[in-house]
Order: C-alpha cells, then structure tokens, then sequence
C-alpha cells in the first residue's frame, strides 16, 4: 500500500483551485439566468407592444406578494414549505 503525503502548500493549491472552480460555476450559474430573466422580460415586451396575447404576462415574479405569474396563470409562491418543521 503507498501513502502520497502532500505538502501544506500542495494542499493550499488544491483547495484553492477547488473554490476558484466552483465559484466560476456559480457565476456561469447566476449569468444564464439573468439572461434567460432579461430574455423573458424582452419578449414579454415585444407581445404586450404588438398585442399579439389577450393576457401578454408570460413571466413576472412578485418577491413582496408572494406571486408568481407564468403563460398567465398565476401562483402563489409558499416558503414555509422550505423551512424545515420539528
């Protein structure tokens, strides 16, 4: 059986490379959906400025209401189901 030691440093970098990696994908993360958003929002303008819908509201989010609104259908947004209950 063989035993690879590493060095202090050589750990050092290697946990380094591992956040600096996984902080990249976050970012790729967080820039596709502000763009998918921007793109929704977009479109969402073009239909309501051509009149193309009788509801045009494809997206729109309410943080403060509580209330998400999708291809017109509107749900509400409950977050007590996220919390864990003992």
């Amino acid at each position: 059986m063989v035993v690879i030691l590493e060095t202090r440093v050589e750990k050092r970098k290697k946990l380094k490379r591992k956040k600096r990696i996984s902080y990249l994908k976050f970012l790729i993360i967080l820039w596709t959906c502000v763009i998918l958003f921007l793109g929704i929002k977009l479109v969402n303008d073009y239909i309501i400025y051509l009149g193309y819908m009788d509801n045009p509201t494809i997206f729109s989010l309410n943080i403060r209401q509580r209330r998400l609104e999708l291809f017109g259908e509107r749900y509400v947004i409950d977050l007590r189901i996220l919390k864990k209950i003992d």
